[in-house]
């Protein structure tokens, strides 16, 4: 690496009575220095200050990449929020993606290599004085590593034509984030015998008994997929319901009603126009209707029974973060689980009418919650499949196979499962940023 600009830039500390400084009265006097740097291997980037003091690197060619380097002490035990803005100007009506960027690498003492690394995540704005650049405002809080003194930060701009200026780079001592818990229940009835749509309506409500007998306070329960109608005679005209006026609605309502929680059912739904969907619908805990999904997936068994497929991937906001849903077929397909999690989804709700053997679906279940890096709970209806929980390294938490039983789970969202190495090297790297923020849409 070749040092083409050294100089000293003070960095903005907060200090906010009942917050902690970062550094000491004494430390916040001395500058931090940043050092410009290029890889001797790419087109020379041009490293430089504007007329504000801010962090400019301009590219001519694709094949560049520019970076601003500095170190500034932090302490363990305590929580850093890191804030900047970034004016992006490019070559051309692009956006300008993961192409401008700001990476902290956390420093033990006499450790040659971070411990960890980490992405600050990011929200876009047209320049209100000028309509051809972009406003970056990054903004995260990080709990401080153990053992870690120092966190090194680099405000970098690559593979693009244009400039970028990093401008207001801030680091604050904040309190360390609380665990965001919530209670996770899936819910595991299996069909009457005979199967009518009375007979598994009971079922469902002996579940949701057991439920409430056995686990105080749950945040949210799921059903398995079309559970209502499974198995019961008749056609899917004759067997789909409207929302929010169907039986299935009006039984789910009612307990998210009286115990306070929300919980997330499955239907044919009949929509207007004798317009029919496989449809997961979430019930906010006052009983009312908070969002439809409407399968986007279906198997050929549905479309030639004239089921419709939904158009859009939406995400639910409830009071304990944000949820969506993949119903059975769509959880094979990972761009529906990578699109969700691009949409800020923290939790995966999994509906499943059936699957083939342990070796297909054992893999698959995991597969998507790993590769998405978002947790998922699953709810089935048929004897040899499992209901269950499942965290974003793909290990199965809780599962349960008892008929009209359920299996449940304490998560913390604000959790994150490290690994080690993946795209940063010898040291441990976050997934459910990295699987983010290294996609390259434009090469897809």
């Amino acid at each position: 690496m070749k040092k083409i600009f050294r100089s000293s830039f003070v960095f903005s500390i907060c200090f906010i009575l009942g917050f902690l400084n970062i550094l000491s009265a004494e430390e916040k006097k001395s500058p931090v220095d940043w050092t410009g740097i290029t890889p001797e291997i790419a087109v020379p980037a041009k490293l430089d200050r504007d007329s504000n003091q801010g962090l400019a690197v301009e590219l001519k060619s694709e094949n560049s990449i520019g970076t601003w380097t500095g170190t500034v002490a932090v302490k363990t035990g305590t929580a850093c929020r890191i804030t900047a803005e970034a004016e992006i100007d490019l070559i051309g009506p692009s956006s300008p993606g993961n192409d401008s960027m700001i990476i902290l690498s956390w420093m033990i003492p006499d450790k040659k290599n971070p411990c960890q690394r980490d992405y600050v995540e990011f929200s876009d704005q047209q320049s209100k004085t000028d309509p051809q650049k972009t406003i970056r405002q990054f903004d995260q809080i990080f709990t401080v590593p153990d053992q870690c003194t120092a966190v090194k930060i680099e405000c970098i701009f690559k593979w693009r034509v244009g400039k970028a200026i990093f401008r207001n780079v801030e680091i604050a001592t904040v309190p360390v984030p609380k665990p965001r818990m919530v209670r996770i229940v899936a819910a595991n009835p299996h069909p009457s015998r005979p199967c009518t749509i009375e007979g598994n309506l009971a079922a469902m409500e002996e579940t949701l008994k057991n439920i409430f007998q056995k686990v105080e306070r749950p945040d949210i329960i799921l059903f398995a997929e079309c559970f209502t109608d499974s198995g019961a005679p008749g056609t899917v005209d004759a067997k789909a319901e409207p929302l929010p006026d169907g039986p299935t609605f009006r039984l789910l309502s009612r307990y998210a009603r009286q115990y306070h929680v929300w919980i997330a059912g499955n239907i044919h739904e009949a929509a207007p126009e004798k317009i029919y969907h496989n449809t997961a619908f979430l019930v906010d805990r006052s009983g009312k209707l908070a969002g439809i999904y409407r399968k986007v997936h279906l198997t050929s068994s549905e479309f030639q029974k004239g089921v419709i497929p939904g158009k859009e991937l939406p995400v639910f906001q409830t009071d304990f973060g944000k949820v969506a849903f993949v119903i059975c077929w769509d959880n094979w397909f990972s761009e529906t689980a990578k699109i969700l999690r691009l949409k800020g989804a923290e939790l995966l709700l999994f509906p499943l009418a059936g699957d083939a053997k342990e070796s297909h679906w054992g893999k698959i279940w995991s597969a998507r919650a790993i590769d998405s890096s978002v947790p998922m709970v699953v709810a089935t209806q048929q004897a040899h499949l499992p209901s269950a929980i499942i965290d974003r390294d793909g290990e199965w938490l809780t599962e349960t196979k008892e008929k009209n039983r359920f299996a449940w789970k304490d998560l913390d969202l604000n959790e994150r499962k490290r690994s080690f190495w993946l795209s940063v090297g010898p040291s441990m790297g976050d997934p459910y940023q990295l699987y983010n923020f290294e996609r390259r849409p434009s090469a897809y």
